[in-house]
């Protein structure tokens, strides 16, 4: 039998008696590379299974070695003195704005502990969920702190793990090339430990996701798999859930909406689900209406994602959900609803410290007003955002402010037209070229992660 086009496991393994090179001979598995990623795993279980060591029926002692038990105990204890100081120095250094980190980190070197990286990662999330740019200042020092702490497995495995939330902090915040670089470092600290299998899962989870952001789903695709077989191997209900997510969207930019929808409806649907998976399944479902043409569907669910993310505590996923409904109603040439809900969006933006999404808005208001022939407010909406810009003191995000004042000049001048702000999207934005298609780029995901 076949789900979803591809092979079950059961087919599958129907192909370990054959020889090796026979899946060639296949037509489905020849073409499909989750398949085959699959299969692949399924001979590695099979090869494992056949060692005499899995079946070695000698008898082990039940009795804990005392030496072990001392070593074991020191380390716990050491483990919690270290975390108790860490909260303590972490809620220290991360007070005030995040331009005072750095500088605070560099007054206090006894920082610089194993603890100190856990309690960065920990708090990554958070920051994710209500100000993306304090989450890619945060995962900066984590990759920092742990850079120099002294070598062992542990400090590499924190190494890998600063490096992962760092790759999903440049993913979530739209650097998609620098994700993947930042992935690439994770990836070469779990690859000399031992065990480090589930790192590496939620490690190509992103990965996926970054790809299919630069618009390679097919490079991402064997990721998504790899990924999903460590995560029932594991028995992670959880992550299992993040990888149809994944493979949900990667059915959508293919453009099969219909099969997408089915996937993320049924993540939404299921009992287990946490309210951040079903909140991003849900918004996925959303957008897979609105592809079809059913809007009253498409609104209906944005409306459940929206309360969703906001029930979850994800107002920076909250705002993005809001984004995409507001370019409907807008698609809809309901001007006015679009322009209101627009207009509290580049607040909660302002609010959330997500610069390219302030410009982004802007723009989006700009053209709303251009459409109704409001041609004066535009210059307004755009000194706004100058102004957000220059009182922030946002260097790096030059490209914004740029676009903005362009747009800001040719209004002055009179020669602003809907165009105009379509060719500086494509020129300042590449990856939002349209008021409609723009927020698709976006994986309503939370970062994966494990803190416990």
């Amino acid at each position: 039998m076949r789900i979803e086009q591809h092979y079950d496991e059961e087919v599958l393994a129907s192909f370990l008696s054959e020889p090796v090179d026979a899946t060639a001979r296949d037509k489905h598995l020849h073409a499909c590379p989750m398949c085959r990623q699959t299969l692949e795993s399924i001979r590695g279980t099979a090869a494992l299974l056949k060692s005499r060591t899995v079946w070695d029926r000698q008898r082990l002692s039940s009795y804990p070695r005392p030496d072990t038990l001392a070593f074991l105990r020191k380390v716990q204890t050491t483990m919690a003195e270290e975390d108790a100081a860490a909260s303590i120095n972490a809620a220290s250094l991360l007070a005030g704005p995040r331009e005072s980190w750095a500088a605070r980190l560099d007054e206090h070197p006894e920082w610089r502990t194993a603890g100190l990286v856990r309690r960065l990662i920990a708090a990554t999330d958070r920051a994710i969920d209500l100000m993306p740019p304090d989450a890619l200042e945060i995962t900066r020092l984590a990759c920092d702190v742990a850079g120099h702490l002294p070598a062992s497995d542990v400090a590499t495995r924190l190494q890998g793990n600063a490096w992962y939330e760092r790759g999903y902090a440049l993913f979530y915040t739209g650097a998609f090339h620098e994700a993947l670089e930042a992935l690439d470092r994770a990836e070469s600290h779990f690859s000399v430990l031992a065990i480090a299998a589930h790192e590496m899962g939620r490690l190509n989870l992103v990965r996926a996701m970054v790809y299919r952001a630069l618009d390679r789903v097919e490079v991402g695709l064997p990721f998504v798999m790899t990924a999903a077989t460590i995560f029932r191997e594991y028995g992670d209900t959880e992550r299992c859930f993040a990888a149809k997510v994944v493979v949900g969207n990667n059915l959508y930019s293919s453009r099969r909406f219909r099969e997408a929808l089915i996937v993320h409806l049924e993540i939404a649907n299921s009992r287990n689900v946490s309210p951040r998976w079903q909140a991003s399944a849900l918004h996925s479902a959303a957008m897979c209406h609105r592809e079809l043409g059913e809007m009253d569907s498409a609104i209906d669910c944005f409306v459940k994602a929206i309360a969703a993310f906001e029930g979850a505590g994800m107002m920076s996923f909250r705002a993005k959900a809001r984004w995409t409904l507001a370019c409907i109603f807008a698609a809809q040439q309901q001007f006015d609803a679009a322009l209101a809900m627009f207009v509290q969006l580049r607040e909660e933006f302002e609010e959330l410290g997500m610069p390219r999404d302030v410009a982004l808005v802007s723009l989006d208001i700009a053209e709303l007003l251009l459409a109704t022939e409001k041609n004066e407010g535009v210059v307004n909406a755009c000194r706004r955002a100058i102004e957000y810009f220059e009182k922030s003191h946002l260097t790096d995000s030059q490209a914004a402010l740029t676009a903005v004042t362009y747009l800001c000049e040719a209004a002055l001048a009179g020669t602003a037209t809907r165009k105009l702000v379509s060719d500086i999207r494509v020129s300042f934005f590449p990856s939002a070229n349209s008021v409609t298609q723009r927020t698709e780029r976006y994986e309503f995901l939370p970062p994966p992660s494990d803190h416990g």
